[in-house]
């Protein structure tokens, strides 16, 4: 009997492992909208952490309402952002790369990036009167401009295209010599929320001595 018992337990077992949830029982319909809650939170995380970087790079204080020139400012630096990402070849990237610091702003920017060749975009540049070259940054100053980032020895073009147009620039002695002080304000996280900071970037004869953050 005991035996009898046994068997017809492992039976309903083994049965309930391979029971289907019918279609329409609501288990699936659950299953389907946990996932996609899942994926539309990743996605508006994504969004929120994409906006709050760009604020940050144009120096805008999240703590209060956007003006419409601020909200515009961070449309076109998300949208440019977005068209950066899509770069994928090394002679386009360097293309783009060196001629971003003479563009003069996000819009233009994003123009040239929406011109689909790359014959295309040079003949662009020429109609701006651009006169850079490919081969003008090393991929050691690619890397750094593309993660934001300086070094010492880095040109001043190279710094302005990492981190944009200095808020001020003070100059020792005469301008052509290239010792000049450059001071960027940026908002920074930290433990009691998003912070100013100033950071001035130090040049001797045009090139990136030092740099210190107050």
């Amino acid at each position: 009997m005991k035996f009898m018992t046994l068997v017809l337990l492992s039976t309903m077992l083994s049965a309930c492992t391979m029971l289907q949830r019918h279609p329409h029982s609501g288990y699936a319909d659950y299953e389907i909208s946990t996932t996609e809650s899942n994926v539309e939170q990743y996605y508006n995380d994504k969004k929120s952490y994409e906006k709050q970087q760009a604020m940050n790079e144009l120096g805008v204080d999240s703590s209060r309402s956007l003006s419409e020139n601020e909200a515009q400012k961070i449309h076109y630096r998300l949208r440019l952002k977005r068209l950066e990402d899509k770069l994928v070849t090394e002679k386009e990237t360097k293309q783009y790369y060196g001629y971003k610091p003479m563009l003069r702003s996000d819009a233009e920017r994003i123009h040239f990036l929406s011109i689909p060749t790359v014959g295309g975009r040079e003949r662009y540049a020429q109609q701006l009167n651009l006169t850079k070259k490919f081969n003008d940054f090393d991929d050691n100053t690619l890397t750094l401009i593309e993660d934001n980032d300086i070094a010492i020895g880095m040109n001043q073009q190279a710094v302005r295209e990492s981190w944009g147009d200095p808020d001020l620039v003070e100059v020792a002695g005469r301008e052509v010599y290239g010792n000049q002080a450059w001071k960027y304000t940026k908002m920074v996280s930290s433990n009691d929320g998003y912070k100013k900071e100033t950071r001035i970037i130090y040049f001797e004869a045009g090139r990136v001595v030092g740099w210190e953050s107050l």
